[in-house]
């Protein structure tokens, strides 16, 4: 019976002991906060007042980019853009070094006649509102693999001004010679001997022909464009299934 204060006591002891070692632990330091991402680069939203100057610049400051690669869930295409249309060419390089086109889809397909993309209802970066002044040059015609930029009817845009990221890749199919012929007559068309030939061996969309700025052409992947024009497509044209794509400037 006298050991019982004592071994209670010691009891007590080690609890307090246990107590005032647990609360003179630190907590472990917090590791700092990652910084945050810098934000993504934004383009200068252009107008119909600015473009052509701002275009006109960009292309001598990029004189070289005339390669790019367009990667789609069904393959690549590489196009190739032309010297001689300098302004349609820099505001392609120019959305796609910002990663315009990496948010947009092909919204349009029409099986042997063209693919058209652009635009998204995903697109939140804003590029401005203008158009692109033309440049439709009398030795590029649609044949199959010419790429386009789309724009509003003559109507609505009598000089021919080319909406700012809808473009168009040609796909067409070989035309027999009274095809040709009725596309001529229709659309009073002056084709060379070798550009009928193209249209008859190869295909196109001559009724485009003078009438939308040809700024590029496919140089590998059109098969992946006949792919494209194949996927099934609602009454709008628009893909069932999304076809995206993402765009890379090579040089």
């Amino acid at each position: 019976m006298r050991f019982l204060p004592v071994v209670f006591g010691f009891g007590k002891c080690l609890a307090l002991a246990f107590l005032i070692l647990t609360s003179c632990q630190q907590k472990p330091a917090e590791a700092p906060a990652a910084p945050a991402p810098p934000a993504p680069p934004v383009p200068t939203l252009l107008t119909d007042t600015t473009a052509q100057d701002s275009l006109a610049a960009y292309a001598l400051a990029h004189p070289h980019d005339t390669l790019v690669l367009l990667s789609t869930p069904k393959g690549d295409i590489k196009i190739r853009l032309f010297q001689d249309t300098p302004l349609h060419r820099a505001n392609f390089v120019r959305l796609a070094n910002y990663g315009f086109f990496d948010n947009t889809v092909f919204f349009r397909v029409e099986k042997d006649f063209m693919i058209q993309g652009g635009r998204s209802d995903f697109q939140t970066m804003k590029i401005g509102v203008y158009k692109i002044p033309p440049e439709i040059r009398p030795h590029y015609y649609h044949k199959r693999g010419m790429v386009g930029m789309a724009r509003y009817g003559d109507k609505e845009n009598p000089e021919r001004k080319s909406s700012n990221r809808d473009f168009y890749i040609v796909q067409g199919h070989p035309m027999s010679e009274l095809e040709l012929q009725a596309s001529i007559r229709e659309f009073n068309l002056k084709l060379t001997p070798a550009q009928k030939r193209v249209y008859r061996t190869q295909g196109g969309a001559p009724n485009l022909d003078q009438q939308y700025t040809i700024f590029g052409e496919v140089v590998e992947g059109m098969a992946v464009v006949d792919s494209i024009a194949a996927t099934p497509v609602d009454q709008q044209k628009w893909p069932v299934k999304e076809v995206t794509m993402k765009v890379k400037v090579l040089r």
